[in-house]
Parts: C-alpha cells; structure tokens; sequence
C-alpha cells in the first residue's frame, strides 16, 4: 500500500473506493472532503491542496491537529461577516495558518429555517448566479489562493459546505479543465452517497431523492448559463479581474501531481 493509500485508509471510515475516500473523517467537523484525485486530461488534481468543507467552527482539538497535520496552511472563510463573528474558525487561530475572510453570499441559502419546500430549484440557481455576479469576490478568492506555498492545503468553506463552497469547487474544478459531469457530480457529493450520485449523474439511473434531482438541475443550470455568458472559466474569471498569473498559479497548485 502507498503513501496515499495509506492517508486515506487512516482518514475515511469508508471502504477504500477513490470516491469515497475523498471525505475526510473528522468527526467535529461537516461534509469535509478532497478536491485530489479527479481525472482533468491526462492526469489528475492533487491530493493534499485543496479541502472543500462546511464551518468548522466547532473542531476539536484533536480535529485541528489532524486538519494541521494533514497540511492545511491556508483556510479560506466563504461566510458573511455575521456568519463569522457568531461561531468562528478555529484554525484561523493558529499562527501557521494564513487566514482570510470573503463573504460570497450573505447567509446560508441551505439554512433549514429558510427552505422552501415548493422551491423547483429556481431560488437556489438565482442564488448561485447572484454569487457568480460578485466578481469582487471571486477576484479575492481567486488572489488568495494564488498565494498558495507550493506544499500547502487550502481548506475553503461556508456553513454547510454546500452552496458558497460548491460556487467555489465548480470555479476551481472548472478553471483546471474538469468536465461538466465531474463538477456537477463534486457538487452532488453534498447531498447523496458516493453510489448514488455516481448512479444518478454517470449511468443516467433515476435520482434517489427529489433534493438530489433539485439539485442537479440547479447546479446544471448555472453552470450552462456560465457557459453560454462566457464561454469558458478562463473568460469568467478574467472579467471579474483575476489574472491570467494567477489563473496559471491556481492551476499548478491544484495540479501539482500530475506529469
């Protein structure tokens, strides 16, 4: 057994499969998972450089340690500054941990308080690509993890790790040449088992789950629209003032495994 093999045998409380070895078992922690090991051309994104997860505002010490000692160097707050100040994050109290605040949206579209069951997933897309209109704060996302040491991990989060986090994902994922079906599937991990989104996104089965089928047509829908305004990530990204420097600095980080 590799080293990674290894990492991931301590870390995931699921059997070995490279999906499900993706989430992080850190118990005090929400929908903690990796952004390494996607198929992107010819090779692969990096493990170890980008964690995606909801607020961890609540870690243990013992789940700091790990998180630390797993190589997070860098945590990147998605939340308002009112989401920040009630409950905030444990990690940027470490002085090894570079730390910043941008607050994409200002409060959780997935707040249970503020569902709404007759939601056909037009609110939530209108949330996204509200989110996506920020260009000041993708800019900012954007620039800092630019400044990312080559050796570091980036843990970027919101309050469940779902909507602002997975805005983030799809501009990382895409911006590094993932498919539509991969990001859309990242996405879909937050709301559905490893099996069941691979079933439902890959092998076109019947969706387990009237969130899930909501969800995807959501996602789907931003990330067309995306699309057809721009015409790629790059564009996108180059309208809201990120560098094609920093775009370049992304990409090597998040790809740094790759030959």
């Amino acid at each position: 057994m590799g080293l990674r093999e290894r990492w991931h045998a301590l870390w995931s409380s699921e059997p070995p499969a490279i999906e499900v070895a993706r989430k992080l078992d850190v118990k005090t922690g929400y929908n903690v998972r990796e952004l390494g090991g996607y198929a992107v051309g010819a090779g692969e994104t990096a493990w170890h450089r980008m964690i995606r997860s909801g607020s961890i505002d609540m870690l243990s010490e013992k789940d700091q340690r790990r998180l630390h000692d797993y190589g997070v160097r860098a945590v990147l707050d998605l939340r308002g500054f009112s989401e920040s100040r009630v409950a905030p994050d444990k990690l940027a109290a470490m002085d090894s941990v570079r730390f910043k605040g941008v607050p994409f949206y200002d409060f959780n579209i997935s707040d249970p308080k503020l569902e709404r069951p007759d939601d056909s997933g037009g609110c939530l897309t209108l949330g996204y690509l509200t989110m996506l209109a920020n260009h000041e704060a993708v800019r900012e996302i954007f620039a800092f993890v630019a400044r990312c040491e080559p050796e570091d991990c980036l843990l970027f989060h919101c309050a469940a790790g779902m909507d602002r986090t997975g805005m983030c994902a799809m501009l990382l994922l895409g911006v590094v040449g993932a498919s539509r079906e991969r990001i859309v599937a990242d996405y879909c991990y937050s709301f559905g088992s490893v099996e069941e989104v691979d079933a439902f996104i890959y092998d076109n089965r019947f969706a387990p789950s009237d969130e899930l089928l909501l969800r995807r047509a959501a996602i789907e829908a931003v990330y067309d629209r995306l699309m057809l305004a721009y015409g790629s990530f790059e564009e996108y990204l180059g309208e809201c003032g990120v560098t094609d420097a920093e775009i370049a600095r992304v990409r090597a980080h998040l790809l740094r495994s790759c030959n």
